[in-house]
């Protein structure tokens, strides 16, 4: 058997040729290799991001966060919200930063942003969407929503619920708030938000306990002239403790004109339906009144007692 190779029409052996071929095969795929890998050396990464904003360099730390956000990483857009909330660096407003979350959370389900998105609407009492967004947050297993709604221990469900259920019910969960029962806890500003979802559909209850809060100041910026309209609402549904609560405002000029023929009409009509404060305030306003301002109250009296039972 003869030993010698085949020959390429140049001359060379088959053995020679492959070889040679073979060679910038290899050259340019280590080449090619070379490059990516310092291509991926000289890319911005997370990492360098992160060690700009520990340095406390939070412009190039946002423009960097900015730069992966937009090649397509949304943990970088998180990153960018949370630095923004923290200084104040990376959005030019707090609408462009609640587009980006809400964007996080509706299109890419980051658990992070589903969590701070819920938080956010559950303060802006959008109930449904808040409960949603937090228990995705925690089926996703994101602890601070886990811990969030243990802690919550179901107030957020049973808000949701009741929303849609009747004014008593909303007053009844709003008593429960302000007093700290039943296992909710005692939080007067959600009492309070809870009589007013009440008062507005028209609970006189609600009315009244609204009155209460803002004459006090009880979760709630205390403000005589709201508490005057909320207790009038209510006196003028017959509520007896908002009827003797209403003449005192008119008797001492709490949050309206002082005027001793409504003080004494009103405190009237609560001590005739059994108010030991309309008795009360009926005898002082009585003692404070002329022989005439009394018989212009009773007139006074008769009217609100035709308005309010529709005689």
């Amino acid at each position: 058997m003869s030993s010698a190779c085949a020959t390429t029409s140049d001359g060379r052996t088959g053995r020679e040729a492959h070889t040679t071929n073979r060679f910038p095969v290899l050259q340019k795929t280590t080449l090619l290799l070379t490059v990516l890998l310092l291509a991926a050396c000289a890319a911005p990464s997370l990492k360098d991001a992160d060690r700009m904003r520990a340095e406390g360099n939070h412009k190039a730390a946002a423009e960097l966060y900015r730069e992966l956000a937009d090649m397509g990483n949304p943990g970088a857009r998180m990153k960018l919200y949370n630095l923004y909330r923290e200084t104040g660096t990376g959005f030019d407003s707090d609408e462009q930063a609640r587009a980006a979350l809400e964007t996080l959370a509706n299109e890419h389900g980051i658990a992070e942003a589903r969590y701070r998105l819920g938080r956010m609407l559950r303060g802006e009492r959008k109930l449904e969407a808040a409960e949603k967004h937090l228990e995705a947050a925690a089926e996703a297993g994101h602890q601070p929503a886990i811990d969030y709604l243990e802690e919550d221990d179901g107030l957020l469900a049973r808000e949701v619920r009741i929303a849609r259920s009747s004014p008593d019910r909303q007053k009844q969960l709003g008593d429960e708030l302000f007093e700290g029962r039943n296992n909710a806890p005692k939080d007067r500003a959600l009492a309070a938000y809870w009589y007013r979802v009440a008062a507005k559909r028209g609970h006189a209850g609600a009315q009244a306990m609204l009155g209460f809060v803002h004459f006090q100041g009880e979760g709630v910026e205390k403000d005589a002239e709201t508490a005057y309209r909320w207790y009038r609402k209510a006196a003028m549904q017959g509520h007896v403790g908002a009827q003797a609560n209403l003449g005192y405002l008119y008797g001492e000029g709490q949050g309206t004109e002082r005027n001793l023929k409504k003080a004494y009409a009103w405190s009237t009509l609560a001590a005739e339906n059994g108010s030991p404060q309309g008795r009360k305030n009926q005898r002082l306003y009585r003692d404070a009144m002329s022989n005439e301002e009394r018989l212009d109250s009773l007139d006074e009296i008769r009217r609100l007692e035709e308005v309010i039972h529709g005689d």
